[in-house]
Protein backbone atom coordinates (compact mmCIF):
# COMPACT_ATOMS: atom_id res chain seq x y z
CA UNK A 1 0.00 0.00 0.00
CA UNK A 2 0.94 3.48 -0.52
CA UNK A 3 0.96 6.09 2.55
CA UNK A 4 2.30 9.88 1.88
CA UNK A 5 3.76 10.99 5.29
CA UNK A 6 2.78 14.73 5.44
CA UNK A 7 5.67 16.46 7.67
CA UNK A 8 4.35 19.66 9.17
CA UNK A 9 7.28 21.36 10.48
CA UNK A 10 7.20 24.22 13.31
CA UNK A 11 8.25 27.66 12.19
CA UNK A 12 11.47 27.44 13.92
CA UNK A 13 12.05 24.62 11.34
CA UNK A 14 11.46 26.62 8.08
CA UNK A 15 14.01 29.17 9.70
CA UNK A 16 16.52 26.88 10.08
CA UNK A 17 15.96 25.85 6.14
CA UNK A 18 16.78 29.44 4.75
CA UNK A 19 19.73 29.99 7.73
CA UNK A 20 22.83 28.93 5.77
CA UNK A 21 25.01 28.96 9.13
CA UNK A 22 21.95 26.69 11.02
CA UNK A 23 21.05 24.47 8.09
CA UNK A 24 23.33 22.11 7.72
CA UNK A 25 22.44 19.82 10.69
CA UNK A 26 18.45 20.07 9.50
CA UNK A 27 19.13 18.88 6.03
CA UNK A 28 21.44 16.55 6.87
CA UNK A 29 18.68 14.98 9.26
CA UNK A 30 16.54 14.69 6.10
CA UNK A 31 19.00 13.05 3.92
CA UNK A 32 19.48 10.79 6.51
CA UNK A 33 16.38 9.91 6.55
CA UNK A 34 15.78 9.95 2.59
CA UNK A 35 18.52 7.39 2.54
CA UNK A 36 17.01 5.06 5.01
CA UNK A 37 14.03 5.66 3.21
CA UNK A 38 15.59 3.99 0.30
CA UNK A 39 17.61 1.65 1.95
CA UNK A 40 14.08 0.01 3.60
CA UNK A 41 13.25 -0.28 -0.12
CA UNK A 42 9.89 1.87 0.52
CA UNK A 43 9.97 5.04 -0.84
CA UNK A 44 8.47 5.97 -4.22
CA UNK A 45 8.92 9.80 -4.04
CA UNK A 46 9.05 13.10 -1.93
CA UNK A 47 8.90 16.91 -2.35
CA UNK A 48 9.85 19.84 -0.23
CA UNK A 49 7.32 22.60 0.01
CA UNK A 50 8.57 26.65 0.53
CA UNK A 51 6.80 28.25 3.28
CA UNK A 52 3.86 28.94 4.12
CA UNK A 53 4.27 32.45 3.12
CA UNK A 54 4.58 31.64 0.00
CA UNK A 55 0.90 29.84 -0.16
CA UNK A 56 -1.86 30.78 -2.18
CA UNK A 57 -5.75 29.62 -1.28
CA UNK A 58 -7.91 29.40 -4.35
CA UNK A 59 -11.66 28.96 -3.83
CA UNK A 60 -14.59 29.21 -5.76
CA UNK A 61 -18.31 30.35 -4.03
CA UNK A 62 -21.21 31.26 -6.65
CA UNK A 63 -19.06 30.54 -9.34
CA UNK A 64 -16.35 33.29 -8.06
CA UNK A 65 -13.19 32.57 -7.92
CA UNK A 66 -11.62 33.99 -4.54
CA UNK A 67 -6.96 34.31 -4.06
CA UNK A 68 -5.62 34.73 -1.09
CA UNK A 69 -2.04 34.72 -0.22
CA UNK A 70 -0.44 32.65 2.78
CA UNK A 71 -0.26 31.26 5.37
CA UNK A 72 -3.42 30.58 6.26
CA UNK A 73 -4.06 28.45 9.55
CA UNK A 74 -3.14 29.50 13.08
CA UNK A 75 -1.58 26.18 13.52
CA UNK A 76 2.22 25.97 15.46
CA UNK A 77 3.20 24.02 12.25
CA UNK A 78 2.64 24.28 8.75
CA UNK A 79 3.20 21.90 5.96
CA UNK A 80 6.44 21.53 4.96
CA UNK A 81 6.69 18.32 2.55
CA UNK A 82 5.30 14.93 1.51
CA UNK A 83 7.04 11.58 1.41
CA UNK A 84 5.29 8.60 -0.39
CA UNK A 85 6.24 5.39 0.97
CA UNK A 86 5.42 1.74 -0.57
CA UNK A 87 4.50 -0.49 2.84
CA UNK A 88 2.94 -3.23 3.80
CA UNK A 89 0.57 -1.55 6.22
CA UNK A 90 -0.40 1.70 8.15
CA UNK A 91 1.43 0.35 11.43
CA UNK A 92 4.81 0.22 9.25
CA UNK A 93 3.66 2.94 7.83
CA UNK A 94 3.47 4.69 11.69
CA UNK A 95 7.25 3.32 12.12
CA UNK A 96 8.28 5.46 9.10
CA UNK A 97 6.49 8.23 10.20
CA UNK A 98 8.31 8.60 13.51
CA UNK A 99 11.72 8.16 12.12
CA UNK A 100 10.89 11.44 10.18
CA UNK A 101 12.61 14.57 11.09
CA UNK A 102 9.49 16.33 11.55
CA UNK A 103 8.17 14.08 13.74
CA UNK A 104 10.75 15.62 16.17
CA UNK A 105 9.64 19.39 16.20
CA UNK A 106 6.45 19.08 14.69
CA UNK A 107 4.85 16.19 13.83
CA UNK A 108 3.98 13.76 10.72
CA UNK A 109 0.86 12.69 9.45
CA UNK A 110 0.39 9.56 7.34
CA UNK A 111 -2.50 9.15 5.17
CA UNK A 112 -3.11 5.87 2.82
CA UNK A 113 -2.96 6.83 -1.31
CA UNK A 114 -5.36 5.17 -3.17
CA UNK A 115 -4.64 3.73 -6.33
CA UNK A 116 -8.17 3.52 -8.05
CA UNK A 117 -7.64 1.00 -10.10
CA UNK A 118 -4.07 1.99 -11.28
CA UNK A 119 -1.33 -0.65 -11.06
Amino acid sequence: MKVMLLAYESPGDFETRDDKAKSGAYFNAWKAFGASLHQGGVYVRGAALCGPETATLISVENGKRSVQDGPFADAKEQLGGLVIIDVPDMETAAKWAAKCPAAASGRVEARPVPNYGEE
